[in-house]
């Protein structure tokens, strides 16, 4: 179940990124439909980010983690819970407005600053799970690494097996290796084991 967040925590992190892009390029270009899109973009994402929020809780208490990922795993908490109220503030600021972006300059420079911190508090709260993942194994179960050869197959026609390494140059193998037949050199009497002999 604490799959469940991995899972889920790209929506809000797309939906609120590019609900974002879609504002600014609203306001550059002057079109509505863009603007529009930024709108919806930022109520599903606000949306999302609470089963984000609710499955990440979830997580915490259920995946295994050591002394120093925890801390790392509260503040990323701590970030995710900050970003979350700053799209929270913005959705409500566009509620109000009936969906439209703040009609005065200040009030657009105030409202893309606080998109600008939620932004910037989501990524890098994103960053520190994946740091949670990646660096420190926290919800991970080790594939279990085999010994010897072993075979395993690709597709219907793709078969190959791994072998043990081989030895180090400098190294004594203890593995037998077949002894290679010699080969007679030329003008040398070969004897066969019946008592027949020839001259190569």
């Amino acid at each position: 179940m604490q799959n469940l967040h991995p899972a889920v925590i790209h929506f809000p992190i797309a939906l609120l990124l590019i609900g974002f892009l879609f504002d600014i390029v609203s306001v550059v270009l002057k079109k509505d439909s863009l603007r529009g899109a930024g709108w919806w973009c930022l109520l599903v994402g606000v949306m999302s980010i609470t089963v984000a929020i609710g499955s990440g809780i979830y997580a915490e208490n259920t995946a295994g983690h050591n002394d120093v990922s925890h801390a790392i795993m509260e503040r990323h908490k701590t970030i995710e819970y900050a970003a979350a109220v700053l799209f929270g503030l913005m959705l409500v600021w566009r509620s109000i407005r009936k969906t439209l972006l703040p009609g005065t300059v200040s009030q657009l420079v105030i409202y893309f600053a606080i998109g600008v911190l939620a932004v910037g508090s989501m990524a890098y709260g994103a960053h520190l799970g994946g740091r949670l993942v990646y660096e420190f194994g926290v919800g991970v179960v080790a594939v279990p690494q085999e010994t010897g050869s072993h075979e395993h197959s690709h597709g219907e026609d793709s078969e190959h097996h791994h072998s043990p390494p081989a030895p180090a140059p400098n190294s004594t193998s203890t593995v037998p290796h077949p002894s290679a037949p010699s080969v007679p050199k030329s003008g040398e009497t070969h004897v066969h084991s019946d008592g027949a002999s020839h001259t190569h």
